[in-house]
């Protein structure tokens, strides 16, 4: 067995995969294969919603992954001092919540609202979400809280938000401490950036997993594929 079949044996194997499949595949089952294109009640569809937000999910995901391959390369880069390197990988961090993170939480709350769940956004006209361009409007915490309180808690270990507000408000410092990384937040906290970039990929990955093993990578496939075709008949 290759290695990332090695990886992926061992991801099925964790409760953190065997709990968020145990919800999400209803769901994918639900809204890919057995929800109607067509609903006379709901023009157009929450099928068909979901189907055009899989075009850009796909672009969104192949983005994230150019991005997340980047920030993994830095892992490797040799560093002139420890302060730098932790430097790095607290932006690294950052990074990878922004990209692949976000990502894949709005893919979730997308799916989520697919099935019949309803995410709105505040303000002064609140207005029911369907799109990855509004969920852009929808707070950080505000979404995993939904998340939370629908039982995706894989979600919380993919994005830590105080930490993201964190490093993004540049609200931490770096020691000068030449054998070991040294990062303090707020209260001067110790911040151990490796084991929050360890947990992040490790949900991401188990994330990414269920998506693949319930079927709804190859149907976002698809979908894309069809969306390109349809495109090229019309020029």
């Amino acid at each position: 067995m290759s290695e990332e079949g090695t990886r992926k044996a061992a991801l099925r194997e964790t409760d953190d995969y065997k709990e968020t499949r145990k919800i999400l595949e209803q769901a994918i089952t639900n809204v890919v294969y057995v929800m109607p294109k067509y609903d006379t009640m709901r023009l157009p569809s929450r099928r068909l919603l979901f189907d055009q937000n899989c075009v850009e999910f796909n672009e969104k995901w192949q983005e994230a992954e150019k991005v997340s391959q980047i920030l993994k390369d830095l892992k490797v880069a040799t560093y002139p001092t420890k302060k730098l390197e932790s430097m790095s990988k607290m932006l690294a961090y950052l990074g990878l919540v922004e990209s692949l993170g976000v990502t894949l939480l709005d893919m979730v709350l997308l799916l989520l609202i697919g099935y019949g769940h309803e995410v709105h956004t505040r303000g002064r006209h609140t207005k029911h979400v369907t799109s990855f361009e509004e969920l852009a409007d929808v707070d950080l915490k505000f979404k995993l809280k939904f998340l939370k309180d629908n039982d995706i808690n894989i979600t919380q270990k993919i994005v830590n938000p105080d930490l993201r507000n964190i490093i993004a408000h540049l609200k931490f410092r770096v020691s000068e401490n030449a054998c070991m990384h040294d990062i303090r937040g707020p209260g001067n906290n110790r911040i151990l950036i490796d084991d929050e970039i360890s947990r992040f990929w490790s949900a991401a990955d188990t994330l990414k997993l269920v998506f693949e093993d319930c079927g709804l990578l190859r149907h976002v496939a698809k979908v894309t594929e069809l969306s390109a075709l349809a495109a090229s008949k019309k020029r």
